[in-house]
């Protein structure tokens, strides 16, 4: 085998390597201190991505089987920070039924949070996207509260959205 005869696959191999050593570099920083935070919204968004812990304990077991049925217990949302649960029912109308409860601080919402229009009967000041099936409201000191329902009823989302964010207000 004459590897030098083949240029090309040597050139995408060795700018695959140089990629991958690059990725993973700090840059030369030798700091193994916390990353101090520039206040960007790439900033807000890295936060939401990292688990905190106690996030999957803002709703019961209960509470979220009886939306979606059986589901994995709650894992860390890396979408939107806090709580996903999803059902292990498997799809159900080509849809895998998820319930997403978080709680961020303002940058955090911005950067990711689907505001949609105002809606009462859950918080003062909340919002419901009806294409994201997410409620938004302010809560604790300024962070705000999220409840995604990801159901495959779209009739149902906004009632299940509303009930559970009231659950959420009631526990931060």
């Amino acid at each position: 085998m004459r590897i030098l005869g083949k240029p090309a696959p040597v050139a995408i191999v060795g700018g695959a390597l140089a990629l991958v050593v690059a990725c993973g570099s700090n840059g030369g920083s030798t700091s193994s201190g916390p990353a101090v935070s520039s206040g960007t919204a790439d900033d807000a968004v890295s936060a939401v991505t990292e688990a905190k812990g106690g996030e999957c304990e803002r709703l019961t077991a209960n509470e979220v089987t009886e939306v979606i049925g059986p589901n994995d217990g709650g894992q860390h949302d890396y979408a939107l920070g806090g709580c996903v649960w999803t059902a292990t029912s498997g799809a159900k109308d080509g849809l895998v039924e998820a319930i997403s409860a978080t709680v961020l601080s303002k940058d955090e919402y911005e950067a990711v949070a689907e505001v949609g229009e105002p809606v009462t009967g859950s918080a003062d000041g909340a919002t419901y996207d009806t294409i994201h099936g997410e409620l938004w409201f302010p809560c604790r000191s300024g962070d705000f509260c999220g409840i995604k329902v990801n159901i495959s009823d779209p009739g149902k989302r906004k009632d299940v959205a509303t009930r559970l964010g009231k659950v959420l207000r009631g526990r931060v």
